[in-house]
């Protein structure tokens, strides 16, 4: 206990909560993003392996309270599919690290989300991909790009945006895709040995912050109409794919 109050005065500390309360309500907000807004931002207070398997405590979380909150908005068919997909897909993923340098990798991702926003956001009509199968691609280009640079998030997202989902619905969709992956991720820092004390303590720290923010994010969701909430979805995926260029 001792060891929790002194890293909660630490200045340090409370930089960090500030930047995982913002990401939170981006996620409660638009049900994907708080690695996006997070990650780069706490690099600047702490390292990396901090950083990374900080976010995928708190992430798991964050997929379990909105899942939980909204799981009757959960269209589970395509769930199984994208997680049976995406299992296929991470070995995939795993074997192109090792044949591809990962910069490579990421500014391919990058163009591709680049070039799907611009035509999305141009006024183009929206692609529609009524059959399940279509889950299928997108749930296997989520495991192969997990499995290459742990960014599953971009296909879930974009196959979202094809379905004829109302925002509440595509929020928790996307939740019953990212709890069973954040856990597998999870189970990987844990055996990999990031989950160390320091981690442990900024999380039961941030757990609160989470119960803060979920709630904030909700109220903003609330707020959005659907076609502010298509438009703002492709602009932070166009955001995730510039920087995926221009740092990848």
């Amino acid at each position: 206990m001792e060891a929790l109050l002194a890293t909660c005065m630490e200045p340090t500390t409370w930089g960090i909560l500030a930047v995982i309360f913002v990401a939170v309500v981006v996620r409660a907000a638009f049900g994907f993003g708080d690695v996006l807004v997070s990650v780069p931002i706490l690099t600047l207070f702490v390292s990396p392996k901090m950083a990374i398997p900080l976010m995928g405590l708190v992430g798991a979380t964050n997929a379990l309270l909105m899942l939980w909150r909204e799981r009757g908005d959960v269209q589970w068919r395509p769930v199984r599919v994208l997680l049976m997909a995406s299992v296929i897909g991470v070995p995939i993923g795993v074997m192109l690290l090792g044949w591809l340098p990962e910069r490579a990798i990421n500014v391919g991702l990058g163009v591709m989300l680049m070039l799907f926003c611009v035509w999305s956001l141009s006024g183009r009509s929206s692609v529609r991909l009524h059959a399940p199968a279509w889950a299928l691609p997108f749930g296997f280009g989520a495991g192969v790009m997990g499995g290459a640079v742990t960014a599953t998030g971009p296909p879930i997202v974009i196959y979202s945006t094809t379905q004829d989902w109302a925002p509440e619905e595509r929020r928790a969709t996307m939740q019953g895709f990212f709890l069973p992956n954040g856990i597998f991720v999870l189970i990987s820092h844990g055996i990999a040995g990031f989950w160390t004390l320091e981690v442990l303590r900024t999380y039961a720290l941030a757990v609160p912050v989470c119960l803060l923010a979920l709630p904030v994010g909700a109220v903003v969701a609330s707020r959005l109409s659907r076609s502010l909430f298509e438009r703002i979805t492709f602009l932070v995926l166009l955001a995730a794919g510039v920087l995926l260029v221009l740092g990848g």
